[in-house]
């Protein structure tokens, strides 16, 4: 399993989908279940591969993005829905305008543009220095 990565946890009374965020020994793995605001340490014997992020769910890309966010960015970033789709990038634009927002990857669903903004590292610093470039 990777980072990303949705998995099912077996407690041995219920099951739980979770997001998979990565391994603490060759046998513990932590995971951010559905259902539990924390993130926790479980044993990967009981964690099932459901599906990578190439086709992430709604929880699975919030999971995904604000995990990102919190390790790198001080739990920031920006999400803009619009009439032609999402617009997602990890950070806080501290200017809002029609280039910054143009700039942000565009997706068709939340998740698809969380997938972008994951797969090209586009954070608000990435966006400005594309901006700055474009203006000159």
């Amino acid at each position: 399993m990777q980072f990303g990565d949705r998995v099912l946890y077996d407690n041995g009374s219920s099951n739980t989908l979770g997001v998979y965020l990565k391994e603490i020994s060759s046998h513990e793995a932590l995971v951010k279940l559905d259902d539990n605001p924390v993130k926790v340490v479980l044993p990967t014997d009981n964690l099932t591969f459901i599906k990578n992020m190439d086709n992430m769910d709604l929880a699975q890309a919030l999971v995904v993005a604000d995990y990102i966010a919190k390790e790198q960015y001080d739990g920031h970033y920006t999400l803009f829905g619009f009439s032609t789709g999402y617009r997602f990038c990890f950070g806080t634009l501290d200017k809002v305008s029609y280039h910054t927002t143009n700039l942000m990857p565009l997706g068709k669903t939340i998740e698809e543009a969380i997938k972008k903004a994951i797969d090209e590292k586009v954070d608000v610093d990435v966006i400005l220095d594309r901006e700055d470039k474009m203006l000159r």
